[in-house]
């Protein structure tokens, strides 16, 4: 192994870095998607300055990374070649962070990375913590998509509005279908962002769906992020406006959304969803999609050190 390097991010080429070593690692025991990471990334404006992030090369080879995202919590990906490097990373995470504590998620068919949490003192939480089921289902024999009379099925090929499908997001996540008693939670997702995600690799429009409603408003969204390398969509993010829910639209469009994906040549398709019971109806939708899961998540804490 030559001598690695490492330097904070310095932009979107950075992300795509980060991106390639999230494709070329990518498993059923991975916790990052490409298309996840361009979503986080670019989904909200002016957040780059309150996050930390830090890349580790060898050579131009990106064989590392550590994202501090908000409130200590942290997103990393080490290339499993480089286990050397587990410390060295997060002594950069804590070094950087100021939080009290710090969180990270990991699955439970990641044991060397759990091993390495482990050893730096983080703990896994109770079932009591918000954690994540990865779901995932072959894309042979979708359902036929079947809307209520009146409403369609249309990709941002055709729609090509980054407004309106902001809008569409931000009306689905503000008031979220069958949250209603929780307070409403202003999505931050505007035209202006909406139009960074689209410039992201790899978004397709052909692969970004929405719900029409008779009156013209975009009422379910699911936008699917394709690494053809491997072969595997995901699902990131998916939303029915509240005032639609009970039609069947979040279904639709995410049956909508599979076919296109099929018609790529893409093999499976995955998608997370909440796995404990404060937040069931995204993981009741995609269990009746077919999905199954084949991993889920932990969060590991750690009380910073005195």
């Amino acid at each position: 192994m030559t001598t690695v390097s490492s330097r904070d991010y310095a932009g979107p080429a950075d992300l795509r870095a980060m991106q390639v070593l999230a494709q070329r690692l990518w498993s059923r025991a991975s916790y990052h998607h490409v298309g996840d990471l361009a979503w986080q990334r670019f989904e909200h404006l002016g957040r780059e300055p309150a996050w930390r992030t830090r890349i580790w090369r060898d050579g131009e080879a990106v064989v590392g990374w550590a994202w501090l995202v908000e409130a200590g919590h942290f997103y990393f990906q080490v290339d499993p070649a480089y286990s050397v490097l587990f410390d060295e990373v997060f002594d950069w995470i804590e070094a950087a962070s100021d939080a009290s504590a710090l969180s990270t998620g990991v699955l439970e068919n990641q044991p060397d990375l759990i091993a390495a949490l482990q050893r730096r003192g983080y703990q896994a939480g109770s079932d009591a913590y918000p954690f994540n089921l990865k779901t995932a289902r072959t894309l042979e024999r979708l359902p036929p998509l079947v809307l209520p009379e009146g409403y369609r099925a249309a990709s941002m090929a055709e729609l090509g509005d980054p407004d309106a499908r902001a809008l569409a997001h931000r009306n689905a996540w503000s008031r979220i279908a069958g949250r209603e008693d929780m307070p409403p939670s202003l999505s931050r997702v505007t035209g202006e962002s909406y139009r960074n995600v689209m410039a992201a690799w790899p978004y397709r429009s052909d692969l970004d769906w929405a719900i029409v409603a008779p009156d013209g408003r975009w009422a379910a969204n699911c936008c699917i992020w394709l690494d053809g390398a491997n072969q595997v969509g995901e699902l990131e993010p998916v939303g029915t406006d509240a005032d639609f829910r009970r039609l069947g639209l979040g279904r639709g469009v995410c049956i909508a959304a599979l076919h296109a994906l099929r018609e790529t040549g893409a093999d499976q398709a995955i998608v997370t969803c909440r796995g404990d019971e404060a937040y069931p109806a995204p993981r009741k939708l995609y269990f009746e999609l077919g999905f199954e899961t084949y991993t889920r998540s932990y969060v590991y804490r750690r009380k910073r050190l005195a």
